[in-house]
């Protein structure tokens, strides 16, 4: 038993300090402005909400930028900003949230290291032409967070070095989307959460490749029985949703060590939990309508867990 604890609370730690490190990129200072004199050292540059049109003449100086920001400058020309970088090679991080932006230039395709890209709260975006233009070798994350999108275009399939999805606040509820996103063979965090969902398809159980799901913040009362088809899940956040009894699904997954399944309904735990084999040691129930004699029980089920919570709040 304290072999396995021990490895929980390893892979505990892991999932910790991954599970959502987008944009986190170490480059030393983050610049709010374009420095007159030495830019050797500017590497991560935040113009962010700034009312610019275009972007400072000297920005070509700079030769080895890694991280640009230049969100919410909704009348900003992306085709010249595009053009003033010098050194579009070793930018890895673009960031163009809320730009008003209905495509982006296809000039954005120079940028050939690029790993990250967020093109957030852009709900007139056309993601058909952004999927066909953007470089895509080494492009592991990727934000649509806030884009009103309803269902995903073929070409996302394309995106073939794709790590981390961030779909929230979106209303996708199609079957062939999460089909689309079962052939992204990397992809390893998926984030569907906001997106009014009263249930999830069954086409969910193709994300066979998947290692975190984040599906807060919907409507959903139960599971489909596909996501035991998702042998690689480790981790499940579905907090804020209408389950009224743990999903039976979690006992069939052969990965599964940890759920997050708080703010609830949940006022049972099915007795397949008594009797089934599973991998799960890690649940939090906080904030659920779970009676005294129901945690008394769950203790008992889960008492091999390395983490078991109940905090009313």
């Amino acid at each position: 038993m304290t072999r396995k604890l021990s490895f929980f609370t390893g892979l505990f730690l892991l999932v910790f300090f991954t599970c959502c490190n987008t944009y986190v990129n170490f480059y030393s200072h983050t610049y709010t402005s374009i420095p007159n004199t030495d830019t050797t050292k500017v590497y991560r540059l935040d113009l962010s909400y700034q009312n610019l049109d275009s972007l400072p003449d000297n920005i070509s100086k700079i030769e080895s930028l890694k991280m640009l920001n230049i969100s919410g400058n909704s009348n900003i020309d992306l085709t010249r900003v595009f053009q003033k970088i010098a050194s579009k090679e070793s930018l890895e991080i673009l960031i163009l949230d809320s730009l008003a932006i209905s495509s982006i230039p296809k000039s954005i395709s120079e940028f050939s290291n690029l790993k990250q890209l967020s093109i957030a709260y852009n709900p007139d975006l056309e993601l058909k032409q952004v999927f066909e233009i953007i470089p895509k070798d080494q492009l592991e994350f990727l934000n649509l967070k806030g884009n009103n999108i309803k269902n995903l275009p073929n070409n996302i399939i394309k995106l073939k070095a794709l790590k981390d999805l961030n779909l929230s606040y979106n209303t996708i509820t199609d079957s062939n989307s999460y089909t689309l996103l079962g052939q992204l063979p990397k992809l390893y965090s998926l984030w569907i959460d906001n997106n009014n969902l009263e249930e999830l398809p069954e086409t969910i159980g193709h994300l066979r490749q998947l290692r975190f799901l984040y599906i807060d913040q919907n409507k959903l009362k139960m599971l489909p029985n596909s996501m035991s088809k998702m042998s690689k899940l480790w981790v499940v956040h579905a907090g804020y949703n209408k389950f009224q009894e743990l999903p039976i699904v979690f006992t069939e997954m052969r990965s599964l060590f940890m759920a997050h399944i708080n703010n609830n309904n949940i006022r049972s735990i099915p007795q397949v939990y008594e009797s089934a084999k599973y991998p799960l040691a890690g649940l939090i129930l906080d904030n659920n309508p779970i009676s005294e004699k129901e945690r008394i029980k769950a203790k008992k089920i889960f008492k091999g867990f390395f983490l078991l919570s109940f905090e009313q709040k």
